[in-house]
């Protein structure tokens, strides 16, 4: 192919060296680029030779097409073509050399020799292992006194606290319903439901009758004629049987709207505990309770997240405060990061502490010092990070050879009860589920308080509804009917009355309401302006929405032999607030709070005692009972059926107990009733029950 293509003469062109020249004269690596700059530039060349013999072409017969205007348009379009076609062929290498002048220089670049530099050896620095730890808080303890916030015991103090939530919902209670002679807002619209009972009460037909005019009156049986001549006027009478109590009815209606809307007087405690004069009304309060609920459920939901973390937490990866500041120990000591997070911004685990006592009343309340101190019933759960380290506190396990040494059942479990002793208890769970159903039911009693208050309202409101339907139109056919004309000034026309022009004055006569003046009226035996049933039933479904409040508020009185149900209608919201929810706080403390301080040793160097769940000493001693804990339970499971959580039968005797006051109560209440239901179900694990979420402060050396 090479041969022959040396056999070829090509033509010459200026500016490209035909083939048979350059292959014998050019390197070797050229040839490509010359041969493709040889046909490009005859390329060129040919077609500017044709653009211009179709130019000239189109010159001539646009000048032989005189007369032919096809012809000529033709011609014309021909000429144009060839033009631009030229002018575009003889501009494509400025085209090319503007876009890129190495479109223009069609030859391969030489390769040069490339220096290749060898880099010096660089030692690799020594790589260390660094852990990292996320550390969640879970103040579950302090989420439990906001939850029954009894005093402000923020910190820092804010300058100006708000009154404590448990107080602010006792003001609200006590507004509605008062103590002994503090009349609260409920307690004045029975009062006055009761006053305008009694003002219904005197409202009488007779006072209807019209006063004896002048000229004396003619009565026959049932009718009555009025004779007024001789007379220029008679005394006024009343078509209203009410006329007499009518103000003290618009007057205690008026109360009434106060009471309800507008605002009305009652005795309150302020900050200092002590009373004074508010104005407020059944509406306000009503709005103050939905907040309060509102506040209080969120609080309650904030209790259960807490204890869903503290739940699902991973053990290895659950610390209390004591245990976290041995971790922040030891990663600082080794110089890897320790962050701690807070799920809740606004709770603080550094706090004003206290003491609970009991007034003069036996109430118990808590007295605020200004003591700070760091809450220890604090969980925190590692969340993320590298979490490689392992945990510095040890599974509890008794040795492999003294087990083997034992050879009865009962020689075994002496082994791991003496190697897993603990010396202390923390019931977390027990009392989480306490507070828990504690709240719950207090805002089960706020939410029937605000049903019951707008059941009142109603109430009242029917009650003035029927009071203004007392009239002598209801059940007095006598009645005062004035007319404004003398009755020497009247005369009859068309068979009706007229009162002729001048004539000044008014008279009072008996009338019937159909008939025209001077008509008759008839007397009937019946003396029932008012609806006196209904009013009569009206007050009594009033006094018994205001006692129900009452029962809410105060609570009924215990026989000692109520069943879990009935002890929960029973309490009230005064008794929940002064008795049961101190109780329960002051059991957190005591039963909780220290027992968890405690066991951090006072030294936070020493490991020497470590706070484990229930599963994590299943076999061992624990307190107070010093019994062999065998059984770690749940008040609640997952039920695949219903596809939700159940009470478990643990749960059912929380359910029946959570009312006793203390903790030591509460724990006889369940142990009483696991033993019973044991019985029942005839499976004795149930009275062997421990709540899972109770901690134990065990001995690791």
């Amino acid at each position: 192919m090479f041969y022959f293509l040396l056999e070829i003469i090509y033509p010459k062109i200026p500016g490209a060296a035909p083939p048979q020249d350059f292959l014998r004269s050019a390197p070797p690596e050229t040839h490509l680029s010359l041969y493709i700059k040889y046909f490009v530039d005859l390329s060129i060349w040919a077609g500017g030779i044709l653009a211009l013999f179709f130019l000239i072409y189109g010159g001539i017969k646009y000048l032989t097409s005189a007369g032919k205007p096809e012809s000529l348009v033709s011609a014309k379009k021909q000429i144009t073509g060839a033009f631009f076609g030229l002018l575009i062929l003889l501009s494509s290498f400025l085209i090319l050399k503007t876009i890129n002048p190495e479109f223009t220089i069609l030859e391969l670049p030489s390769l040069k020799p490339i220096d290749i530099k060898v880099p010096p050896h660089i030692e690799p620095p020594k790589v260390t292992a660094v852990q990292t730890s996320i550390d969640a808080e879970i103040p579950f303890s302090r989420i439990i006194e906001k939850l029954f916030e009894t005093y402000i015991s923020d910190y820092p103090e804010p300058k100006d606290p708000p009154l404590p939530r448990m107080l602010r919902i006792k003001n609200i209670s006590r507004a509605v319903i008062g103590k002994d002679k503090d009349m609260g807002l409920a307690d004045k619209l029975k009062k006055q439901s009761q006053d305008l009972k009694e003002a219904a009460d005197k409202c009488s037909c007779r006072q209807t009758a019209p006063e004896e005019p002048c000229g004396g009156n003619k009565s026959e049986n049932t009718t009555w004629k009025c004779d007024l001549g001789g007379c220029s006027s008679t005394g006024p009478c009343s078509s209203d049987p009410c006329a007499k109590v009518r103000g003290d009815i618009q007057k205690t209606e008026e109360e009434n709207l106060n009471v309800i809307y507008k605002g009305a007087e009652i005795i309150q405690f302020n900050k200092k505990k002590k009373k004074e004069k508010i104005t407020t009304s059944l509406t306000k309060e009503q709005i103050k309770t939905e907040e309060e609920i509102k506040s209080l459920k969120e609080w309650l939901e904030r209790l259960k997240r807490a204890e869903k973390l503290i739940k699902e937490c991973p053990l290895r990866d659950l610390n209390s405060l004591a245990q976290f500041y041995l971790k922040s120990d030891s990663f600082n000591s080794q110089k890897w990061t320790l962050r701690q997070i807070n799920f809740w911004d606004d709770i603080n685990i550094r706090y004003y502490t206290g003491e609970y006592t009991k007034n003069i009343y036996g109430s118990w309340y808590f007295q605020p010092t200004k003591k700070i101190d760091y809450d220890f019933a604090t969980f925190y759960c590692a969340v993320s990070g590298t979490l490689e380290e392992p945990s510095p506190f040890p599974m509890l396990a008794p040795s492999e050879q003294a087990l083997d040494k034992a050879e009865t059942m009962e020689e075994a479990e002496t082994v791991v009860s003496e190697s897993m002793a603990c010396s202390d208890e923390a019931p977390v769970g027990e009392i989480i589920d306490r507070a828990k159903r504690v709240a719950r039911l207090l805002i089960d009693k706020l939410e029937t308080f605000i049903e019951k208050i707008k059941e009142l309202t109603t109430a009242v409101d029917e009650l003035q509804t029927l009071i203004s339907q007392c009239s002598s139109q209801r059940g007095c056919e006598r009645r005062c009917s004035s007319f404004p004309c003398l009755k020497e000034c009247m005369y009859k026309k068309h068979g009706s009355w007229r009162c002729r022009p001048g004539c000044k004055g008014w008279a009072y006569c008996c009338a019937d309401s159909s008939g025209s003046y001077p008509s008759e009226c008839k007397e009937r035996d019946e003396d029932t302006p008012c609806p006196y049933k209904e009013i009569k039933e009206k007050l009594e479904e009033i006094e018994k929405i205001w006692q129900e409040l009452k029962d809410l508020v105060e609570g009924k009185e215990p026989t000692g032999q109520e069943t879990p149900k009935e002890k929960v209608e029973k309490t009230g919201i005064i008794p929940l607030i002064d008795e049961i929810i101190p109780a329960v706080l002051e059991d957190l403390e005591d039963e909780v709070r220290n027992p968890m301080h405690e066991c951090s040793s006072g030294d936070w160097q020493k490991r020497d005692k470590v706070l484990y769940n229930s599963d994590q000493v299943l076999g061992a001693v624990v307190p107070p009972q010093n019994q062999v804990l065998r059984f770690s339970c749940q008040t609640e499971s997952w039920d695949p059926n219903q596809q939700k959580m159940v009470q478990t039968v643990y749960g059912d005797c929380f359910e029946e107990c959570y009312l006793e006051i203390g903790q030591d109560k509460h724990r006889e209440c369940v142990r009483a009733c696991l033993d019973d239901k044991a019985r029942q179900t005839n499976d004795p694990d149930l009275a062997g029950c421990f709540n899972s979420l109770n901690f134990y402060c065990c001995n690791i050396k």
